[in-house]
């Protein structure tokens, strides 16, 4: 059997893409969802507040938080998230899917009946009145995995299903895992983490400024003028971000993909 993962070993959310959904100085942080994404929040000196439920109101008051981080799922009220925000304030959406580019991670999916997120999925964000232009990066990474990491991974992920079908599951997940032979060297998780943020509109028909802009820089493209650029735009030493194919592609598209994969 294998041994579980360091701490140390285990790669949290990439460190660029909090810098990008957040910003770099310290902001006061709303984060609903995913535990990792919250985890790299607090590391990058975020103050950070996870509410006990993510539906409904947030107990909040109103022009009260920086920035609002929602993964695994776009805010059932977005109205009452721009309530919460301070002038300036943005927010901030991830999607964290496997590389569907990748046969293992295709077939993982398939095993634990995983959905994908859409083309568009942060669609509902860009015909909301209330925030303004909606940017986009995405980034890629990887999670080493042995048997018993991938067993607890998988149970999170299946957590609210019925214990007999979580199990089905995750034995199905565990003996593709075996029939890659990958043994105590175990295997790398490919994921992609698509990420989009808007900021909140203070007034109708008044291009939003973010909170590190002053209003009067800022054109009404949401650019600012004369090419000086928006703080959280300052060019800083990140990872590339990629942009993802939509399209399904299979490993023999690329050489970049033939790593240790079927």
């Amino acid at each position: 059997m294998d041994t579980p993962l360091a701490p140390q070993d285990r790669p949290t959310f990439p460190a660029e893409a909090v810098a990008w959904l957040v910003g770099a100085s310290a902001r006061t942080v709303v984060s609903l969802g995913s535990p990792e994404v919250t985890a790299a929040l607090v590391v990058a000196g975020h103050d950070v507040a996870t509410p006990q439920a993510t539906r409904g109101r947030l107990p909040y008051p109103d022009r009260s938080v920086d920035v609002v981080v929602a993964s695994r799922g776009l805010p059932d009220d977005l109205d009452d998230v721009a309530r919460v925000l301070r002038p300036g304030g943005h927010l901030a959406l991830v999607w964290n899917d496997r590389d569907q580019r990748i046969p293992w991670a295709r077939k993982l999916d398939r095993c634990l009946g995983t959905e994908v997120a859409g083309d568009e999925p942060a669609s509902p964000l860009v015909l909301c009145p209330h925030f303004g232009f909606v940017s986009e990066q995405s980034w890629r990474w990887w999670e080493p995995v042995n048997h018993e990491s991938l067993e607890t991974l998988v149970r999170a992920e299946l957590s609210g299903l019925a214990l007999e079908e979580c199990d089905r599951r995750v034995a199905a997940a565990l003996a593709l895992y075996a029939d890659y032979g990958r043994g105590a060297d175990g295997m790398q998780m490919p994921w992609v983490a698509r990420c989009y943020k808007a900021t909140v509109v203070e007034r109708p028909w008044q291009a939003p400024h973010s909170i590190d802009e002053h209003p009067g820089e800022q054109g009404v493209d949401g650019r600012a003028h004369h090419g000086k650029p928006v703080a959280d735009e300052k060019p800083v030493d990140l990872l590339e971000p990629v942009v993802v194919d939509p399209e399904v592609q299979d490993a023999s598209d690329s050489d970049l993909l033939l790593i240790d994969f079927r």
